[in-house]
């Protein structure tokens, strides 16, 4: 069972370019790309914060991405399928 999918924004059919949209509140770009993942009632944090938290993390994913910007496209999405493939390989 899969917990995360990554898509391309051009790929995605119209009701679900909408619907990211809509979560996202903002226009996606067909170059973008989306990600989702699901995860497990247990490690979501208290809703108090949650926001804190989506901060916290989204602001050191910005850290991380302004130390990569010479990387191409190409080899983050090799870099990603690469640990998606050992992922679900290596569990039992």
């Amino acid at each position: 069972m899969q917990n995360v999918s990554i898509q391309k924004a051009s790929e995605l059919s119209p009701p679900l370019n909408s619907a990211v949209e809509q979560l996202l509140g903002r226009p996606i770009d067909a170059a973008e790309e989306v990600s989702i993942v699901a995860v497990p009632p247990h490690q979501v944090p208290p809703s108090e914060n949650r926001a804190a938290v989506a901060r916290k993390l989204e602001a050191f994913l910005n850290r991380r991405a302004e130390k990569i910007p010479d990387v191409s496209d190409q080899e983050i999405d090799a870099a990603v399928d690469e640990a998606v493939d050992h992922v679900r390989h290596s569990r039992g």
